[in-house]
């Protein structure tokens, strides 16, 4: 089949909804709104309908959150079934993003039960337990009392393999911090083996976004991680995505060898992306100062606000390219997912009493 055949009729339906969800109107309705519940009412006749009635049965916005996190599943879903064999496995790759986050909230549940000796019964009711990818016992998991039996609600995933990996005592010396690097390097494995399956233009839209992706990813690892945890080079290794322009430059300078491999890495970073460089330069006092807590928060929100931008750049551009490619859909779960996260941001706005200019610079509005 042509890519034409391919893409005519998912980009049509998808950039269809991309023009509704465009229109800011509807956050600038619930921001005015005067209270939560009013706010709710504004997604009358949405797209996020469902949103509304499960508030006005449970009055619980964790459950709101928890019904967001299902439709975002279905979205996924529902694209991956209009899409050919590549590129429905790609989207399936991308689904595996979202299983890998609520693992982890899973087992994060666990750790607070088993090694905290924390009360989770509470928690436990606002994960979302339904297979995603893989088939998951989640109950297994939260309520394994042994390692062995946490690692076996798991059994005949990928997750089984990585957390094999680990033991009690491991995770109860040194933290989950290990484990849930492992998941992600896990992630980003099957993420390159997805791009790597793509062909033509699929294949080069994939690898443009998820390189630079992948690029801001370990560069919040540097910021986050050597700065705040002072961790010894061989160690930083370890939570760098062995992917991207910046790994490969690091691999290829022997950054992590060097005598100082931070201003080996803050080299590179400031080669490809000279204006985070600097806008990082400008938050940090010297060049060889020690970052407090704050101006580390600074870089970290910094970045992430970056990478932000680097793709609704990306996402603006490829709307207006060839739209007989992956790119499209693509966009369309970034605007979904960025949708989404507004709503979060403006419903716990109201539910915590912010003023409608507190939200609408969260919002970036």
């Amino acid at each position: 089949m042509s890519k034409v055949s391919d893409y005519a009729f998912v980009n049509a339906k998808l950039r269809a909804r991309i023009g509704i969800m465009r229109d800011m109107s509807l956050y600038d309705e619930m921001i005015k709104s005067r209270s939560l519940t009013e706010a709710f009412a504004k997604l009358d006749g949405t797209r996020h309908q469902d949103l509304l009635e499960v508030y006005r049965k449970t009055g619980d916005l964790q459950q709101v959150e928890l019904q967001m996190l299902e439709d975002e599943i279905a979205l996924y879903r529902e694209v991956e079934g209009y899409l050919p064999n590549a590129p429905s496995a790609f989207v399936s790759v991308l689904l595996e993003k979202i299983e890998v986050d609520n693992v982890k909230n899973a087992i994060r549940l666990w750790y607070s039960n088993v090694v905290r000796h924390h009360a989770i019964s509470y928690r436990a009711s606002y994960i979302y337990k339904k297979g995603i990818v893989h088939k998951i016992d989640y109950d297994k998991a939260i309520n394994a009392s042994t390692y062995p039996e946490l690692v076996s609600a798991f059994h005949g995933t990928p997750y089984e393999e990585v957390l094999s990996g680990f033991s009690l005592e491991s995770i109860a010396s040194e933290g989950l911090f290990p484990l849930e690097i492992a998941l992600d390097h896990m992630w980003f494995k099957h993420l390159g083996e997805g791009i790597k399956k793509l062909t033509g233009q699929d294949r080069k839209t994939a690898e443009a976004i998820y390189t630079v992706d992948v690029d801001l990813k370990n560069i919040l690892m540097i910021t986050r991680y050597s700065y705040s945890y002072h961790l010894s080079p061989a160690e930083l290794k370890k939570v760098m995505i062995p992917m991207g322009y910046i790994a490969r430059e690091a691999e290829k300078s022997g950054a992590l060898s060097s005598e100082d491999p931070i201003a080996v890495l803050s080299g590179i970073v400031r080669h490809h992306y000279p204006q985070i460089s600097e806008e990082i330069a400008r938050i940090r006092r010297t060049a060889d100062d020690l970052t407090t807590v704050e101006e580390n928060n600074r870089e970290i929100v910094l970045i992430e606000a970056y990478l932000g931008e680097r793709r609704k750049k990306e996402y603006k551009k490829i709307l207006m390219g060839d739209p007989f490619s992956i790119g499209v859909v693509l966009a369309y779960f970034f605007l979904c997912l960025q949708e989404d996260g507004n709503l979060r941001a403006i419903l716990s706005g109201k539910y915590y009493g912010q003023s409608e200019a507190k939200i609408r610079e969260g919002l970036g509005l």
